[in-house]
């Protein structure tokens, strides 16, 4: 028959080397990034891609930016989603348990007043940490290869 190596249905194993390493789970889903090249073109990418401008052939690899300065901005993002969720699911909790109790009328009042709550004291303030982090977060100065 032949040789099992040169038989076309064999695939040749990859050297562990030629596999990148997968990327930490913090920086998978992490934000986009904008890439604008020297000639004004510009392109979002995701940690570890590399983009060659249609325009000029310059490279540009995402794989320059600090891993852990990435990160903190995933995590940052993720934070800011898990609050708005813990509330939820606070006060969800405290209406069942008047529910559970005989009380509706105190649950339904509950409702409106912990969305007043949130709406006039607890958003804005998240706003005004968000906007400053947004204001804060590093720039990175990507050269082209």
């Amino acid at each position: 028959m032949g040789d099992p190596a040169t038989h076309p249905a064999v695939k040749p194993a990859i050297k562990p080397s030629a596999v990148p390493a997968p990327l930490p789970r913090s920086v998978r889903r992490g934000p986009p990034i904008t890439v604008t090249c020297e000639c004004g073109e510009r392109c979002d990418l995701r940690y570890g891609e590399r983009w060659s401008c249609e325009g000029c052939a310059r490279t540009y690899d995402t794989n320059r930016i600090p891993l852990e300065e990435y990160a903190s901005l995933r995590r940052n993002r993720v934070h800011d989603r898990i609050l708005p969720s813990a509330v939820f699911a606070a006060v969800a909790a405290v209406i069942l348990v008047f529910v559970l109790i005989g009380r509706p009328l105190a649950a339904i009042v509950i409702v409106p007043l912990s969305g007043f709550v949130w709406s006039s004291f607890v958003r804005p303030a998240r706003r005004r940490r968000q906007y400053q982090a947004i204001a804060e977060r590093p720039r990175w100065q990507l050269r082209a290869d």
